[in-house]
């Protein structure tokens, strides 16, 4: 072979590889991002070209995970495949080829996890109030519906009416759940659902770790370095060619109590009902 052509199929290799290997586009430098690309890089098996939400992407990249609302929501060339996490913001239908990993923990995990620290549990009241929250809530609805839990999907739009409708609120619920919505779960809501609960000894469990820190009965919860290995699982499919579903959870949640909340609202436990018990 010519040496022309050496170097022609040489190219053409390299420009094939990289258009194999995804680019991470990151919001910021924020240590909650790094975590969700710690994640992707393991599951991977190797580390990824990593640029910021405004920079230029890299030369013959086609797939990419973008980490954070700002990195998901920029232009992307045609017919890339991409795969969001930690981006709540973005609708499901903001663009065809983007795969969202959700906040959430798979639902049919959720509410298994639900049964388990409240074995009578029917009746699930739960909030949300962004567009980008409908899919995530019907999920979860439908996920309920299948073990006998009624999930009561309430949309608190604008956020600032959550202390009307928990005023309103009638004694139906066994339990109140705030879905993984930045525009609802907010330090002044939290504080209003925290509060009210413990009034009405109803358990609150909320979608993030540190919100058992800070007052929650429990939380159920998916850490940002799962999310970032859920998406890296997503691309490589993509790049397969295997059909990926528009949203993607993450089946392993870490279950965290506070056990004083828990007792100020009744609620006792089993040694096997959670995977962290804070004092």
């Amino acid at each position: 072979m010519r040496r022309p052509a050496l170097i022609a199929l040489a190219l053409g290799c390299a420009v094939w590889a990289a258009a194999q290997e995804p680019a991470a586009v990151l919001s910021s430098d924020s240590g909650h991002y790094r975590q969700a690309l710690e994640g992707f890089t393991e599951a991977w098996g190797s580390s990824v070209p990593v640029v910021g939400a405004g920079a230029f992407l890299p030369a013959g990249a086609t797939a990419f995970v973008a980490i954070g609302t700002k990195a998901a929501a920029r232009r992307w060339p045609r017919n890339s495949i991409v795969v969001a996490c930690l981006a709540p913001s973005i609708a499901d239908d903001t663009d065809d080829t983007l795969t969202r990993v959700s906040l959430m923990a798979d639902p049919q995990v959720l509410v298994k996890h639900l049964r388990v620290l409240m074995p009578r549990l029917k009746v699930l009241q739960a909030f949300w109030s962004s567009e980008a929250s409908r899919q995530d809530t019907e999920a979860l609805v439908k996920a309920g519906e299948d073990i006998g839990v009624v999930v009561l999907s309430e949309r608190i739009f604008p956020p600032s009416r959550l202390p009307e409708r928990l005023r309103g609120l009638e004694d139906k619920a066994d339990a109140l759940w705030l879905m993984p919505d930045p525009e609802l779960v907010n330090a002044e809501n939290f504080a209003i659902m925290r509060e009210y609960a413990a009034a009405q000894k109803i358990p609150f469990i909320g979608p993030t770790e540190g919100l058992a820190e800070r007052g929650a009965t429990a939380t159920i919860a998916v850490t940002f370095r799962e999310m970032g290995r859920a998406a890296a699982l997503s691309v490589r499919a993509r790049l397969a060619g295997r059909a990926e579903a528009e949203v993607i959870y993450v089946r392993r949640a870490t279950v965290t109590v506070n056990a004083g909340a828990a007792r100020a609202v009744g609620l006792s436990l089993s040694s096997d009902a959670a995977d962290k018990v804070l004092p």
